[in-house]
């Protein structure tokens, strides 16, 4: 009768803790709920066996045996059904997940690799194949940053993947990370790979998604190259164009215009000679005011080739003149100058650059832009020029209306600027205001 009372005791405590477990928030996996339903099944057994055996020496009455006998072999029953059904899920859910895995991996344009927790292979699909040329034979078993990592990176890469492990990440980063790798007839190439992490019968596993960037990153250094080229190539058509604008101007303003200079003098004395003598020579004077006008049309062109003061007085009071002459043209602009740096401070070759830019700046917003006032500044900051040029009316009858122009558009209106500044080895950016205005800066190291 005690053997009875205990079974019953041990019966309850098995009832009661699976009671609780359904009711907590602890979360079993298929296997581990299908071995507790057989091991269930399976002391039930041993319950029967133990009932009969006390039956047996008349420990309990024949009624109560078979009532027990047949509630615990209906127990027992249900319990093996139960366990069979959980085990077939599981089975069914891993086969489910394993073929996923295999079409994912086999239609994948990327190399999907799957690591156990010691970093071996048990997943190799076809594009890794391609990628590193190793057979899925050849790559299972064996440990990944020994197959296809050069041998330079393997222990930093190692590092990784440990505490990988170890700190419970989901992913290495959000974004991919480029890595060289290494092919089985030992060529180098260039990948991105992300690492994820994920549990299998509770143990983690590394999902390893390789993409060879080999083609595309020599394409990319071949544009760069390219592009280095043409930069450089139109860096030297813009100083040759300087160099032949200064020739020309030079040749200009002091060979045209003071030829003409000569002869106007020479006319003018001999018109002097003829009042002298009270003669008068009409055709003669008539020419006087077309030659004053020649020599100030040479005068303009040769100052907008290259103007002479840059050379002879600097950047600073040619910058000054030119804001005078403009505001003499614009009388609507006002130009606030504020120049904190001194002429010796700006590099020789970036005082024709920085003319170029101020003059292009200046007449594209006058042209473009409704505006009544322009503020140019000219910095030098820890070890950087600046130069700065805002349309910065403040009156609401010169505001422009929000996205009048779009980006690409005031890119173009300013090209120019940008070149110049790019192709100095500058940093050029330009925007709008909250008012609509233009804003523009250009920077150089020096």
């Amino acid at each position: 009768m005690e053997d009875l009372l205990s079974i019953r005791s041990l019966s309850l405590v098995l009832l009661l803790t699976g009671i609780g477990l359904a009711f907590s928030h602890i979360r079993l996996s298929g296997w581990i709920l299908g071995w507790i339903l057989l091991s269930g099944a399976l002391l039930l057994q041993g319950f029967r066996s133990m009932l009969s055996y006390v039956a047996e020496r008349g420990g309990v009455d024949a009624a109560t045996y078979t009532t027990a006998n047949e509630w615990m072999g209906l127990g027992f029953s249900l319990l093996i059904v139960a366990s069979m059904h959980m085990m077939r899920e599981v089975f069914a859910r891993s086969r489910l997940a394993t073929e996923s895995l295999r079409m994912l991996s086999a239609a994948a344009n990327d190399a999907v690799i799957v690591m156990d927790n010691k970093a071996t292979i048990i997943v190799w699909n076809q594009a890794a194949q391609r990628i590193f040329g190793y057979s899925k034979q050849e790559a299972h078993g064996k440990t990944l940053h020994e197959l296809v990592v050069p041998e330079r990176y393997r222990a930093a890469f190692e590092t990784l993947f440990v505490q990988f492990g170890s700190d419970g990440r989901e992913s290495v980063s959000s974004t991919p990370t480029e890595l060289a790798g290494l092919r089985k007839d030992g060529t180098e190439i260039v990948t991105e790979y992300s690492m994820s992490r994920v549990t299998i019968d509770g143990k983690w596993h590394a999902i390893y998604i390789v993409r060879d960037v080999t083609a595309r990153k020599h394409a990319e250094e071949e544009n760069r190259e390219r592009t280095a080229a043409l930069e450089m190539l139109s860096a030297k058509m813009l100083s040759s164009d300087e160099m032949e604008k200064k020739k020309l101007a030079f040749g200009l303003h002091e060979g045209l215009a003071q030829t003409l200079v000569t002869v106007k003098m020479r006319v003018e004395r001999k018109l002097q000679q003829l009042a002298a003598n009270n003669a008068q020579d009409e055709s003669l004077a008539s020419i006087v005011p077309l030659l004053q006008s020649a020599i100030k049309n040479v005068e303009t062109i040769a100052t907008g080739l290259r103007p002479a003061s840059l050379d002879e007085l600097g950047l600073l009071r040619t910058l000054g003149g030119f804001c005078r002459e403009f505001q003499r043209l614009h009388p609507a602009i006002t130009i606030a100058e504020e120049i904190t740096l001194q002429e010796e401070d700006v590099p020789a070759q970036l005082k024709i650059v920085i003319y170029r830019i101020v003059a292009s700046a200046l007449t594209n917003i006058a042209r473009y832009e409704n505006t009544d006032q322009i503020e140019l500044a000219l910095r030098l900051q820890g070890g950087v020029i600046t130069l700065a040029i805002d349309d910065s009316s403040q009156d609401s009858r010169y505001a422009a209306p929000a996205g009048r122009v779009a980006d690409s558009d005031l890119q173009m209106r300013f090209a120019e600027a940008q070149e110049r500044t790019t192709l100095s080895g500058g940093n050029f950016t330009i925007a709008r205001n909250k008012a609509g205005g233009v804003m523009l800066r250009a920077s150089w190291n020096v």
